[in-house]
């Protein structure tokens, strides 16, 4: 992303589209991809929702730092900056141990077999759906969902952190505070539409696991929770120093 900001725009317009393309470039950095993992469900379309109110959210947190920083002079410190970074490293470590717990709430466990020849496999799945109260087991439908309000938290984190102050202080530097808050509304518009193309893109490998393959399952969700605990201890450790005084 940094090549675009670096781009010498002759014209507010230019300026403008501009920020369209960064917040959709923006939206498909790899901490936003952990964290939109974590989110993923079944159902394409709510997983489409999720990205898209995460961008909602971004939006929101980062129109409010602009217009601090544009129209009330408020400095982000380097520490203040790397104290957000922190948070979101924070949160993707809940997010990965929250994959979990809910791995453990669907009562997700091994079992070995051995069979006559004396060979043995592993076999992982769940009781949950046996626990169900309805005729119906818990793969046979989706229940509707409501709003999406953890991505929008998620998305409220992710606005007032990391590259997000980049594009506030090149947003500041705009020359008029209209262009520069127009500027960060397209970067709003690109990243609501950057992270639902990113959450449809990961719906499709999502999509082609086959639901009785536990196993394949499960792994999928390992991996998910490992990659977001793994980012999120990773910034943790970058910017605990600067932030306050850790590692």
């Amino acid at each position: 992303m940094g090549f675009l900001e670096s781009l010498e725009i002759t014209s507010s317009g230019g300026f403008l589209l501009l920020g369209f393309f960064v917040g959709m470039i923006h939206a498909f950095e790899s901490d936003h991809l952990a964290a939109i993992s974590t989110l993923a469900t079944d159902n394409k379309k709510q997983l489409v929702l999720r990205g898209a109110v995460w961008g909602l959210g971004h939006t929101t947190t980062l129109l409010i730092l602009s217009t601090a920083v544009v129209l009330f002079s408020f400095v982000l410190t380097e520490a203040g900056a790397a104290a957000l970074e922190f948070a979101v490293g924070i949160m993707l470590v809940i997010l990965g141990a929250d994959v979990l717990r809910r791995m453990r709430k669907q009562k997700l466990h091994v079992h070995v077999h051995s069979h006559g020849d004396h060979t043995s496999h592993i076999h992982i799945h769940s009781h949950e759906a046996k626990a169900a109260t309805h005729s119906h087991t818990a793969d046979d439908h989706a229940h509707t969902a409501g709003f999406p309000l953890k991505a929008l938290s998620i998305g409220l984190v992710h606005g007032a952190a990391g590259s997000a102050a980049i594009i506030v202080l090149a947003a500041a530097s705009a020359g008029s505070a209209y262009v520069a808050l127009g500027y960060v509304a397209l970067v709003g518009v690109g990243s609501v539409l950057g992270m639902a193309l990113l959450s449809a893109v990961i719906s499709l490998p999502l999509g082609m696991v086959p639901k009785n393959i536990k196993w394949l399952n499960v792994t999928a969700r390992l991996a998910i929770a490992a990659v977001a605990i793994a980012f999120g201890a990773t910034i943790m450790l970058e910017t605990g120093t600067q932030a306050w005084g850790l590692f």
